[in-house]
């Protein structure tokens, strides 16, 4: 690996920079691709507003050249990465990215997801895996309306992540890995929404350790913040999946109704107009009036 990286150094070199990112690349980085770079900065700037950590120094970025030198990158690390548009070593503190035309979601979008995993690897130590890819999902715009609505639907039919159990390790099964991204997610959007007052706590610890010059452990303050360990959370999170399923209930009963109703209407239509047309055919009314006029003449 340490042969890799020199090799990469020799190879790779500084092609573009913003405030927030350093671009490596064999080739020169095209123009759609740094206005592109371009619109990340405010993202990311409004990521570190938001929760009130500030980083200086730019991630390095390496857009890899090719589907094989990627697969080479990709040797000896979890599966997952093989299978992945990019991915954040953080013993080299470097994020790796397919070209452009082999990822298959946003470029923006994905390489917004591993800046976090940068920046979260800079202030905390010791985070476990749900709430990386939680944080890397939820702020990167990657958890869209559909993908909730799928995440409803699979933990209506039990289908959901073991977020204590899959602290360090992804899940074996490829069919798994995408339910443990979005029950990381919404394990995120818990804390942040369900507890307001305890993730602006928490992050206002970690702040503390950061102007300190030290990383935050991450348990420490978690449990300070939420006054909780993180397996009676992973409980908590679970009951609260629960109580989601019937809120895909719901939508799925709306769903429903929202199908079959105006084809009911259009049957009820019908039907009245076979009713009418059964009805015998009544008299026309008399004129009064030209009754009246004609006894007079």
């Amino acid at each position: 690996m340490l042969l890799l990286s020199f090799n990469l150094h020799c190879i790779y070199t500084l092609r573009h920079k913003t405030n927030n990112l350093a671009i490596y690349s064999e080739a020169a980085v095209s123009g759609n691709l740094k206005n592109g770079l371009e619109g990340l900065d405010p993202r990311i700037d409004a990521l570190q507003m938001s929760l009130g950590i500030y980083i200086d120094k730019p991630a390095s970025i390496y857009l890899v050249k090719d589907h094989e030198s990627y697969q080479r990158l990709s040797l000896g690390k979890a599966k997952i990465v093989e299978f992945s548009d990019a991915f954040y070593s953080g013993n080299e503190g470097r994020i790796y990215i397919r070209p452009v035309e082999e990822i298959k979601e946003s470029f923006t979008n994905t390489l917004l997801h591993e800046y976090i995993h940068w920046y979260l690897e800079n202030i905390f130590a010791h985070t476990p895996l749900w709430f990386h890819e939680g944080m890397a999902v939820q702020y990167s715009g990657q958890m869209g309306f559909e993908r909730y609505v799928y995440f409803l639907q699979q933990s209506f039919f039990g289908r959901s992540s073991d977020l204590f159990r899959m602290s360090y390790s992804y899940p074996k099964k490829q069919e798994d890995w995408q339910i443990f991204y979005l029950s990381s997610s919404m394990a995120v959007r818990f804390m942040r929404e369900n507890k307001d007052n305890e993730w602006a706590f928490f992050w206002e610890l970690v702040s503390r350790q950061q102007k300190a010059g030290k990383k935050a452990v991450f348990s420490e303050g978690f449990s300070q913040a939420y006054r909780t360990n993180l397996y009676d959370f992973h409980l908590l999170f679970a009951a609260y999946v629960k109580r989601l399923r019937f809120q895909y209930l719901f939508w799925g009963i709306n769903s429903l109704l929202a199908i079959f109703l105006p084809l009911v209407l259009i049957l009820a239509h019908h039907q009245k107009r076979k009713r009418m047309a059964l009805l015998p055919d009544l008299p026309e009314p008399v004129d009064e009036t030209e009754d009246t006029e004609e006894t007079e003449v």
